[in-house]
């Protein structure tokens, strides 16, 4: 495995990145529940459409390392999303702006103190929204960015059974992972990852999440064969290039699409060629030498959302 070194989380606790040009307030309903004792917090977008006498979807929208909810609503603008097709958004706050995402052995050392059950919050806050608003149990979705990304991975093998299909940006797994957690039954996974980002190597390597802890993430291919086995998913892929749209980004993107088989469900990889740690055509907050390149050949939060959409439980 390819060994590489990241600081993007110590640089951001460092550099205090979420104050440079990051949104420090939002619009919506703000929430809060308490889980094992901990007051854990929430923002909320429900679109202008919305009545109590028709179930809607959920996606809940998991931020960054390091940042908070409000940061991934103005990241990936699913509020507006959520307008025209008609979606209640939540965007949790993880605990000290992170996510307990790694469950396996290599995680048990924190510089952050004691983990978090995000598990439970999440599986809380889901009921504690199903009591509040009409949400159609068959269509709870979560999507993920970094941090948020892995703790969407982790939900999908976690709370399987809560959750129609799910969508992770910008991160592999960590080595391990197979032995630490046992999805329930497959589940249908988007993946939108830049084959250049430096924090999450492609090929698989070592992650500094501070000055205390590393961890060994496994490549990409390593990551989506983990969904495919546990899927059922056909292979080879079906592949498509996606249109170069923004020929001056640097940036090229296709498409693999591993179909459901039998009882199984599809996965879906959008590799980002000379993409980095970053959302596709959204908000650029950080310097490109610190995070890499953003593709603007496609919304990611559009591809998600319709990735998404297809799925319900059944």
């Amino acid at each position: 495995m390819k060994q590489r070194k990241s600081l993007f989380f110590l640089a951001c606790l460092v550099l205090g990145i979420p104050t440079m040009g990051c949104p420090q307030s939002g619009t919506g309903i703000r929430g809060s529940i308490l889980v094992d004792g901990i007051k854990r917090t929430y923002l909320i977008h429900v679109p202008p459409s919305y009545s109590p006498d028709s179930p809607v979807p959920l996606l809940i929208a998991l931020h960054p390392f390091a940042v908070t909810g409000i940061y991934m609503q103005s990241l990936t603008g699913f509020d507006a999303i959520a307008n025209s097709e008609g979606f209640i958004v939540v965007y949790p706050d993880g605990k000290r702006r992170h996510w307990n995402a790694d469950p396996t052995p290599q995680s048990t050392v924190s510089a952050l103190g004691k983990p978090a059950d995000d598990v439970a919050f999440i599986s809380a806050l889901i009921d504690k929204l199903a009591a509040d608003y009409a949400i159609d149990p068959k269509r709870v979705y979560v999507a993920g960015a970094s941090n948020g990304a892995l703790m969407t991975h982790r939900l999908a093998c976690e709370l399987t059974d809560r959750l129609a299909a799910v969508a992770a940006v910008m991160t592999t797994l960590p080595v391990g992972w197979e032995e630490a957690v046992s999805p329930s039954s497959p589940l249908p996974i988007l993946m939108i990852q830049g084959i250049d980002d430096p924090f999450f190597p492609w090929e698989g390597g070592t992650v500094q999440q501070g000055p205390f802890l590393s961890s060994q993430y496994q490549s990409m291919s390593d990551t989506v064969g983990f969904w495919i086995q546990n899927n059922a998913a056909q292979v080879p892929p079906v592949t498509e290039a996606l249109p170069d749209t923004a020929g001056d980004d640097g940036t090229t993107a296709a498409k693999d699409t591993y179909s459901a088989g039998p009882g199984g469900a599809e996965v879906v990889l959008i590799s980002v060629d000379g993409g980095g740690h970053t959302w596709p055509g959204g908000d650029v907050n950080f310097p490109e030498s610190l995070v890499g390149k953003t593709s603007f050949d496609f919304e990611a939060s559009q591809v998600v959302w319709d990735f998404l959409k297809q799925h319900a439980q059944p």
